[in-house]
C-alpha cells in the first residue's frame, strides 16, 4: 500500500490508464467498484438514457443517477496526478510559455494552480511574495521541482485548490452535501438546490471518513489474504477431484469384478446343479431297473410286458424331467448372461457418468478460479486506491472516495465469503451402486429359527418402531414415534451401527408412520396422519407436504395408512382408509389415482410386486394381489388366511422377495400372536409358516440382500431389535 511519501514517479502507469480506450485517463470518473474510466468513454459505452452501467473490468452492475455519467464522482486524486504529469510533459516539450501576468512568452519558471497558468521567473518572485495574491502562495509550484525524485502525492495534493462547484463552475466548492453523497457545493447552492440538505465543512467530514477507512483497511487486508488462500484451496480441490475420480473409478471396477465373479459363480453352480440332478435321475433309473430285473427273473414270462412298459415309462419320465431341467438351465444361463451384459452396460454408464461429473466439476472449479482471479484484481484496485487516498491527505478527495472504498471492501468481503462456500463439494464425484440385474429364481423357504438378532442401539428407550424398509446396499431404515411432537427416522446397517438419524416435527400424537426407500439415498415416509415426505441422506434435506395440498378434493377426515415406492419410475404410492391409492412423484406432485377393486375397503399396507400391488385390507381382514392398468385395477388372486390356533387373523404387513415369493405378517386379534406366511409365486397358496417367537408386538417386515444371501427382517420394540430369518434354498 502507498505511503504518504510515495513519489509520483513510482505510480504504476496502468493505474492511470482507461481500460476502454487504453490511453491515459481524461476527466476520470470512478464507479462504486472503484474502477476508473474516461468520462467520454463511459458515455460512448453506456446506452443513451441508460439507468444502469456494467463495469468493463469486473462486470458489476451499477445504477446511475438522473444525471447519468456526469452524475458519477470525479476521481480527484487521479485527476490531480494526471494533470501534473501532463504539466511535466508539456514543459519538457516546450519550456517557453506565455506568462499569465506580463503576457510575455518566456521560459516558464512556475505554475500557479489557483490561476491555473504559467509564470515567468520575474512574475514568479512577485507572485510568491505579494500580499495581494497571498491566498495563491500555497498553490504555486516551482517547475524546478517537477523532476525531483522526492515529489510526493501529498505535496501535489497540497498544491491543488478546492474543486469547482458542479452547478456553478465559476465558483470553488466550500461545503459538502452529505444528503447528495458528499457532493462538493458552493455557498449559493445552499440557498438553492441544496437548501434543507445536510451540509458539512469538508475538514471535519474528511476526519470522520478517515477514521472509517482505518477500520476498513484492516478488513481489507484480512479478506485479501483469504482470497489469496482460496487460490491455493482451489488448486488443492482440483487435485482432490482427480484423486476422487480415480478412487471412484477403481471402486466401480472392483464392483464390476465382484459382480462378474458372482455371475460366473452362479453359472458354475447352475451347471453343477444340472449335473447333480441328472446323476440322481440316472442313478435312480439304474436302481429301479435293477429291482425290476430281479422281479423279472422270478416272473420272467408273466411280467415281461409289464417290465418293458415300466422301463419305457420310466425312461420317458427321465427324458421329460431331464429335458425340463435342461430348459430351466438354459433359461437360467441366458438370464445370467443377460445380467452380465447388463452389468457391463451399467459400468460403462458409470464410467461415462464419472467423466461427465469430472468435466462439470472441473468447469465449476475453473469458473471459481477465474472468479477469484477477478476478486484478487479487485483487491489490488482497492489497495491501490486506499494507498492514494492515504498518501494524498486531501479532504475533498477523502469525503468523495472513502465511502465508496468502504462499500467496495464490504462487497469484496461478502464475495469472498459467498464464493468460498461449497468449494469442498467440487472435489466430490459419486456413482450409484449397480442397478438390480437379472437373477435366477430359486425355490426358497424361511429358516426354521431366527438366525440372528440386530440390536437397534440408536433407537432410544421409549421410542416406538412402526415400520421398517431396506435398501439395495443392505442398510435398514426404521420409523416410529420419538415423542408427542417428534417422529424419528433411523438408518442402520446389519450390525446395528447408526448411519443416519432425523427427528421430524409432528403435530399429531397418535398417527401412522410408514417408510420406504425411493432411491439409494432418499427415503419416502408418511406421518402426522395426512402428510407425506422425502428425506435425502446425501445432504440431510427433508421436504414434506400435506395430502390436501397434493391431492385435489382430499377429504378432510381421510388419513394416510401406508406408503410404498416404485423406484424404477421414481414414484411414491400412498394408501389410505378408502379404495383410492394415490401416486405422487419425487417432487410430491400428484400424477395418478388408482381405484382398488370392489370388495377392498382400505390399504392398511401395500407393496409393489411384478408391476402390480400387494394389499393388506384390515377392514375386510383380507389380502389380495392386484394388477394395475392406469387408474383401474383387478384382483389377481386372494391370499389364503392361516388356520392355526383357530384364531381371527388380520393381514398386518406384506413384502416380496427377489425370487418372487410373497411374505405376509398375520396377527391374531385375540392373542396378538403373529405368524409370518410364505406364499407361492403363482398365487395365494401357502408354502410355509413360521410362528414369531413369543408375544412380540411386531408391526412390519422387509427383506434385505446381504453377502450371505437374502434375509427376512421383523422388528420388535421392547427391547428395540430386529429378528433376522434366512431365506434358504430348497432342493
Amino acid at each position: 500500500m502507498m505511503a504518504s511519501a510515495t513519489p509520483l514517479k513510482d505510480i504504476d502507469e496502468q493505474f492511470l490508464q482507461c481500460c476502454i480506450c487504453m490511453e491515459q485517463l481524461k476527466e476520470p470518473k470512478i464507479l462504486p467498484c472503484l474502477h476508473r474510466y474516461c468520462r467520454e468513454c463511459l458515455k460512448k459505452f453506456a446506452k443513451e438514457e441508460a439507468k444502469k452501467i456494467q463495469c468493463v473490468t469486473c462486470r458489476e452492475q451499477h445504477t446511475l443517477s438522473k444525471y447519468g455519467i456526469d452524475g458519477l464522482k470525479t476521481d480527484f486524486n487521479t485527476k490531480n496526478i494526471i494533470e501534473f504529469i501532463q504539466l511535466q510533459d508539456s514543459v519538457k516539450v516546450d519550456p517557453l510559455r506565455t506568462c499569465i501576468h506580463c503576457k510575455k512568452k518566456l521560459e516558464a519558471s512556475a505554475f500557479c494552480f489557483r490561476c491555473n497558468d504559467f509564470l515567468c521567473e520575474t512574475c514568479h518572485q512577485f507572485h510568491a511574495s505579494s500580499s495581494i495574491v497571498k491566498d495563491h502562495h500555497p498553490h504555486i509550484f516551482s517547475l524546478s521541482e517537477a523532476e525531483a525524485a522526492n515529489l510526493t502525492i501529498q505535496k501535489l495534493s497540497s498544491l491543488k485548490v478546492a474543486p469547482r462547484c458542479q452547478a456553478h463552475p465559476g465558483k470553488l466548492s466550500e461545503l459538502c452535501c452529505t444528503t447528495c453523497d458528499n457532493l462538493p457545493v458552493c455557498v449559493p447552492c445552499t440557498y438553492g438546490e441544496h437548501q434543507g440538505h445536510i451540509l458539512k465543512e469538508v475538514a471535519s467530514l474528511a476526519k470522520i471518513q478517515r477514521e472509517m477507512l482505518r477500520g476498513k483497511v484492516a478488513d481489507l487486508m484480512q479478506y485479501k489474504e483469504k482470497a489469496n488462500q482460496m487460490q491455493e484451496e482451489i488448486r488443492k480441490t482440483n487435485e482432490k477431484l482427480d484423486l476422487n475420480v480415480d478412487k471412484e473409478r477403481m471402486r466401480a471396477q472392483e464392483q464390476l469384478d465382484a459382480e462378474q465373479e458372482r455371475f460366473k459363480k452362479e453359472i458354475r453352480n447352475t451347471d453343477e446343479e444340472l449335473k447333480r440332478k441328472q446323476a440322481e435321475l440316472e442313478g435312480g433309473l439304474e436302481a429301479e431297473e435293477s429291482l425290476r430285473k430281479k422281479d423279472l427273473e422270478q416272473r420272467m414270462k408273466k411280467l415281461r410286458e409289464e417290465y418293458d412298459l415300466a422301463c419305457e415309462e420310466g425312461r420317458r419320465k427321465v427324458d421329460a424331467t431331464s429335458k425340463k431341467i435342461q430348459e430351466e438351465n438354459k433359461r437360467d444361463t441366458e438370464r445370467l448372461q443377460e445380467g452380465l451384459r447388463a452389468v457391463n452396460d451399467e459400468i460403462k454408464k458409470q464410467h461415462a457418468s464419472l467423466n461427465t461429473q469430472k468435466d462439470e466439476q472441473a468447469r465449476k472449479i475453473k469458473e471459481l478460479s477465474e472468479h477469484f482471479d477477478g476478486i484478487v484484481k479487485r483487491f489490488e484496485t482497492v489497495t491501490t486506491t486506499v494507498g492514494c487516498i492515504r498518501a494524498a491527505e486531501n479532504d475533498w478527495a477523502d469525503v468523495q472516495c472513502i465511502p465508496d472504498v468502504c462499500r467496495a471492501v464490504n462487497l469484496l468481503s461478502d464475495d469472498v465469503e459467498k464464493s468460498s462456500l461449497g468449494l469442498g463439494n467440487l472435489s466430490v464425484v459419486k456413482v450409484e451402486g449397480l442397478s438390480p440385474t437379472v437373477t435366477v429364481r430359486r425355490k426358497v423357504g424361511i429358516s426354521k429359527d431366527v438366525e440372528s438378532v440386530i440390536d437397534m442401539r440408536s433407537v432410544k428407550r421409549g421410542w416406538r418402531v412402526s415400520d421398517i424398509t431396506s435398501n439395495t446396499d443392505g442398510s435398514i431404515a426404521v420409523i416410529g414415534r420419538a415423542s408427542d411432537d417428534q417422529t424419528h427416522l433411523t438408518v442402520i446397517n446389519m450390525e446395528g451401527d447408526l448411519l443416519h438419524q432425523k427427528l421430524i416435527p409432528t403435530s399429531a400424537t397418535f398417527c401412522y408412520r410408514r417408510c420406504s426407500f425411493l432411491t439409494q439415498s432418499q427415503i419416502a415416509f408418511m406421518h402426522d396422519g395426512k402428510k407425506v415426505g422425502i428425506y435425502d441422506m446425501s445432504d440431510q434435506s427433508l421436504k414434506s407436504a400435506m395430502m390436501r395440498d397434493v391431492i385435489t378434493n382430499w377429504p378432510s377426515y381421510q388419513e394416510v395408512l401406508s406408503v410404498t415406492t416404485d423406484p424404477a419410475n421414481g414414484n411414491i404410492i400412498v394408501g389410505c382408509y378408502s379404495r383410492n391409492v394415490y401416486v405422487v412423484n419425487n417432487q410430491l406432485q400428484h400424477i395418478n389415482t388408482i381405484t382398488l377393486p370392489a370388495g377392498i375397503q382400505d390399504a392398511y399396507d401395500i407393496a409393489m410386486h411384478e408391476g402390480g400391488l400387494l394389499v393388506c385390507d384390515q377392514s375386510s381382514r383380507e389380502a389380495s394381489a392386484v394388477t394395475v392398468h392406469g387408474a383401474d385395477s383387478q384382483v389377481k388372486h386372494e391370499f389364503t388366511e392361516p388356520t392355526i390356533w383357530g384364531g381371527s387373523w388380520w393381514p398386518w404387513s406384506v413384502c416380496p422377495d427377489q425370487n418372487g415369493y410373497v411374505y405376509m405378517l398375520w396377527r391374531d386379534e385375540l392373542t396378538s400372536r403373529s405368524v409370518i406366511v410364505q406364499y407361492s409365486r403363482d398365487g395365494g397358496q401357502i408354502e410355509m409358516m413360521r410362528v414369531v417367537d413369543g408375544n412380540h408386538y411386531i408391526q412390519s417386515r422387509t427383506s434385505v440382500q446381504t453377502k450371505q444371501g437374502e434375509k427376512l427382517l421383523l422388528p420388535k420394540e421392547n427391547p428395540p431389535q430386529i429378528l433376522v430369518y434366512g431365506l434358504v434354498t430348497l432342493v
